[in-house]
């Protein structure tokens, strides 16, 4: 007799299930056998069918196709193995009424009838642990762990077989197939890593490593892994890392909540902002201030625009508030000129030349030769000026320092401006100016710039002359004016090459790199290059070549630190990588005329040409988007990031007119 299951119902089920076969498949019903077997004779004349019920062992069983002529024989009892063997099939010789019965339900029949035989071997239940221990990765590192005490246990000779069985976390009572089931399931889901607790500070300090894609990936693993990546001060530093934050160095996270939300809001705007860009979507506006005056400077800072015109009055324009404000200049008197050929005097005009406007100050230079400064919250009149002595202020410079402590707290502005030899240096605030340098360069100036947003102590002035570019620090403020030095102390020298005139000069303020551009004359040959300068170090970081012609305007992006785009006279646009050579890596044609304006952020490229066009290109794909276009060269271009602004200044500040062009009709 084979034993009985433990678990009546399931026994009751296989016993139906076989009854049920065997009468319908017309066969003599049987207790606890079916397939092959043996008969025995009992007292009485009858026989009594016995069975030998062995174990299932781990082979895989190969099963014969149904119908085939060939039979499974049971192995004897033995230790070594268990269960069923493939043996050489050999035709079966069994009655007729057992030969009728259908091969797969006997197969199915006799394997529920040794599986609680099997279950319950120690044998089967060894495999079956071995087999579940192999497919979870965490109990393959807690079975390293436990083959190791249970080696060192084993040198001192203390060590059981239970021991064991904790040490590998397998329980002692038998599984059903449901609960291995389940535990095959959870071992292909396990991961050791998730069990690993660490203090939130260094999971923090390990996700400060990820960037914005990262993080959120990482926030779908887990809610633990969910609660790190979502943690205010790493969304707080990727904001500060796009720059959503803007200028502000001030800015701390307890200054406001949900940065995440924030920094998926900004990045959104900014897709949107972009396809805009691509697709010409967009509202023009023209800034016209009085009628029959000419445009002669345009200068903009983020959401502000200013333009001087032969009026001498500056207009400013707020684009988002719509407020503007008209500037009046210090001094309109009339000035006539005394050095005509044939001795008649002549009414000397007046216009705007150079025009800088910062967050707070505006800065305009006059053909006169003096320089106005206003402050958005001073009203129209200026607060300082700053006199030359003689016409045409060649080139000039305005700056924000920051924050002055004398002023109650106000920010303040350094202004350079430069005439001939001459160089002075203003610093303002909000109710006075005061000069803190005055001096004079052994070459006519034909540029100055200041390099960076400098401190409430010193500022960094650079000077362009016709064939050196020099650097000088400016102490503010100082107590004394400067007198007038011809070789000024303090000066640094940063490019100086004989016979090769200085075309273009651009500054990264961010990294604090130089680009100047020149033309080398040597001989019949003319070599025009752009050398790189880091002025921390005061050496050079690359020459650049591949120009045809003269190189008209340059600009180093901030946000991409290692390019530098050029436009030149042969109206082409070339974009350099530094890391990749001195040849340009795209060169850009389409422009009639002479290049005067161009920029570039991470995918587009903005340039203007004397020609009166404005082109917007797509880096990546090297094309141009769309164009705008005016009859009047294109003297300012510059983008931000929601506005183009574009002015075009005409070459005839006071056209004069011409007594033929007057016609009468009769």
């Amino acid at each position: 007799m084979s034993e009985k299951n433990p678990n009546s119902d399931l026994e009751k089920f296989r016993q139906q299930w076989k009854k049920e076969l065997n009468d319908k498949l017309n066969l003599p019903h049987t207790t606890n056998s079916s397939g092959p077997s043996t008969s025995k004779k009992a007292v009485g004349g009858t026989e009594t069918p016995t069975h030998k019920v062995d174990q299932l062992s781990d082979y895989s069983l190969s099963l014969p196709p149904a119908g085939a002529g060939h039979a499974l024989v049971p192995l004897q009892d033995d230790n070594s193995l268990d269960g069923f063997e493939i043996n050489t099939f050999k035709p079966r010789h069994e009655a007729s009424d057992t030969a009728t019965e259908y091969y797969p339900f006997k197969i199915l029949t006799q394997f529920l009838n040794e599986a609680p035989k099997r279950l319950a071997s120690k044998n089967t239940k060894e495999v079956l642990k071995a087999s579940s221990a192999t497919l979870s990765k965490k109990r393959y590192f807690q079975e390293i762990e436990g083959q190791s005490s249970k080696k060192s246990k084993e040198d001192s000779g203390s060590i059981d077989e239970s021991s064991e069985n904790r040490s590998l976390g397998i329980k002692e009572e038998p599984k059903q197939m449901l609960d291995l089931f389940i535990a095959d399931l959870d071992d292909i889901n396990e991961i050791p890593f998730f069990d690993t607790s660490v203090p939130r500070e260094v999971a923090l300090k390990i996700f400060q490593h990820l960037d914005m894609k990262s993080l959120c990936m990482c926030s779908q693993v887990s809610r633990s892994w969910r609660s790190l990546a979502d943690d205010e001060l790493l969304w707080f530093e990727i904001f500060l890392q796009l720059g959503l934050g803007g200028m502000d160095p001030n800015m701390h996270v307890s200054d406001g909540s949900d940065w995440k939300g924030r920094v998926r809001r900004l990045t959104e705007e900014k897709q949107l902002l972009d396809a805009n860009w691509k697709a010409r979507t967009g509202k023009p506006y023209q800034l016209n201030y009085a009628q029959g005056r000419v445009l002669c400077a345009v200068h903009s800072h983020g959401s502000t625009i200013v333009a001087g015109y032969t009026s001498c009055n500056v207009r400013s324009w707020d684009t988002l508030t719509g407020d503007s404000c008209t500037y009046n200049a210090s001094n309109t008197a009339l000035v006539l000129d005394e050095d005509t050929d044939d001795g008649v005097l002549c009414r000397m005009e007046n216009w705007v030349q150079q025009l800088k406007t910062s967050e707070r100050y505006t800065a305009a230079s006059f053909a006169h030769g003096f320089v106005d400064v206003w402050s958005s919250d001073a009203g129209t009149e200026p607060i300082y000026t700053l006199p030359f002595n003689t016409r045409n202020v060649n080139s000039l410079a305005l700056s924000d320092i920051g924050t002055d402590a004398r002023d109650g707290g106000g920010n303040a502005s350094v202004v350079a401006a430069a005439q001939g030899t001459r160089v002075q240096a203003l610093y303002v605030t909000k109710q006075h100016g005061q000069v803190v340098a005055d001096f004079d360069m052994p070459e006519k100036v034909s540029q100055v710039s200041w390099l960076t947003h400098a401190s409430g102590q010193s500022a960094n002035l650079m000077i362009t002359s016709p064939n050196t570019v020099n650097l000088r620090k400016v102490d503010l403020p100082e107590e004394r004016i400067l007198s007038k030095r011809a070789e000024p102390v303090g000066m640094t020298e940063i490019h100086n090459v004989y016979w090769a005139p200085i075309t273009a000069v651009s500054l990264r303020p961010c990294l604090s790199d130089v680009a100047v551009g020149f033309s080398v004359y040597a001989g019949a040959s003319t070599q025009i290059k752009v050398n790189v300068y880091d002025l921390s170090s005061l050496h050079l970081t690359a020459s650049l070549t591949g120009h045809t012609w003269v190189i008209s305007t340059m600009h180093l992006p901030e946000n991409v630190p290692k390019q530098l785009i050029t436009g030149s006279g042969d109206r082409k646009i070339r974009l350099y990588d530094l890391r990749s050579g001195t040849f340009p890596m795209l060169t850009l044609a389409g422009h009639s005329a002479k290049v005067t304006c161009v920029e570039m952020d991470s995918w587009k490229i903005v340039s203007a040409d004397e020609a009166g066009f404005v082109f917007v290109w797509d880096q990546r794909m090297a094309r141009k988007l769309w164009d705008v276009h005016n009859r009047h060269p294109v003297e300012y271009c510059h983008s931000e990031e929601r506005l183009l602004v574009i002015g075009n200044i005409p070459y005839q500040k006071f056209p004069k007119s011409d007594e033929f062009d007057k016609v009468s009709a009769l």
